[in-house]
Formats: C-alpha cells, sequence, structure tokens
C-alpha cells in the first residue's frame, strides 16, 4: 500500500513542478490558447478532469489511511494546502485588459484561469513556496523508494 501511495504522491509532485516552469516558460500566447481549448463545450474537458482527481484523492486519503499517518501531520499538511492555494487565488485581483480576457459569457473559473496564465508573476510568492514544497517532497518520496 505504502508503494502505490509513494507513486501517486511522485505523480502529483512532478505534475505540479512541472505546472508551475509551464506557467513561466511557455509563451503567454501558447498558454492561453491551450487553456481556452478546455474551456471548449462547456468546459467538459475540465469537468471530467476535476472528476478524475476527486477519485485519485479519494484513492489518496484512503491509501494514507490504510498505511501510517500522523494525524498532526496531515492536519497541518491540509491547512497549509487550502490556505495556500486560498492565498495563490486573492492574488489575481487586477483586472484583466480585453485582449487578456474571455469572450462573454464567462464563467467564474474561466475567468480565473485566464487571470493566471496572463500574469502568473501575481502569485510568486505561492508559487515559490509550493515549489519548494513540491520539490522536498519529491525528494522525501524518492528517498522512500531508494531505502
Amino acid at each position: 500500500m505504502s508503494i502505490a501511495l509513494t507513486f501517486l504522491l511522485i505523480a502529483f509532485c512532478v505534475q505540479g513542478l512541472v505546472k508551475f516552469a509551464v506557467g513561466f516558460l511557455v509563451p503567454y500566447r501558447t498558454r492561453i490558447r491551450r487553456i481556452a481549448s478546455y474551456y471548449q463545450r462547456d468546459g467538459r474537458i475540465i469537468s471530467i478532469y476535476d472528476s478524475v482527481t476527486l477519485v485519485i484523492i479519494v484513492a489518496l486519503v484512503a491509501l494514507l489511511f490504510l498505511t501510517e499517518i500522523d494525524d498532526l501531520s496531515f492536519i497541518t499538511g491540509l491547512i497549509v494546502g487550502m490556505l495556500l492555494i486560498q492565498i495563490f487565488f486573492h492574488r489575481f485581483s487586477e483586472p484583466l485588459s480585453e485582449t487578456e480576457s474571455p469572450e462573454a459569457p464567462v464563467a467564474p473559473r474561466k475567468l480565473m484561469s485566464y487571470a493566471i496564465q496572463a500574469k502568473p508573476r501575481l502569485a510568486w510568492r505561492e508559487i515559490v513556496i509550493m515549489t519548494v514544497l513540491f520539490a522536498w517532497a519529491l525528494y522525501v518520496l524518492i528517498g522512500r523508494l531508494v531505502t
């Protein structure tokens, strides 16, 4: 069980690091075209992704409870993660220009996605913290597999 959990967590850490790298290394026009394609057909791709991710989250927590769990560490991680994401979203308070805004009608999640793609630097502090945490977690998880 713990090996399965470790591999799943490694995959999420790698995904998190790649996502942040893409946000700063891939040109804006490329990123925004990709985001626009995700929202075609009423955001069905996003909804499917969210549903699959929710199932994986439940599986991760179930695997965690089936292995060794330190309740204080889990609760601390839960609270830190939720607050970090909340602060991350709050950084995007600048209005988008007409060229950066999606076409109307705009669902709130689509507007937020466009805002993040337009100016990821607004959340640089949160991105640095998340990147450091992902890198540390990846180091620890790979260390578990090696030893």
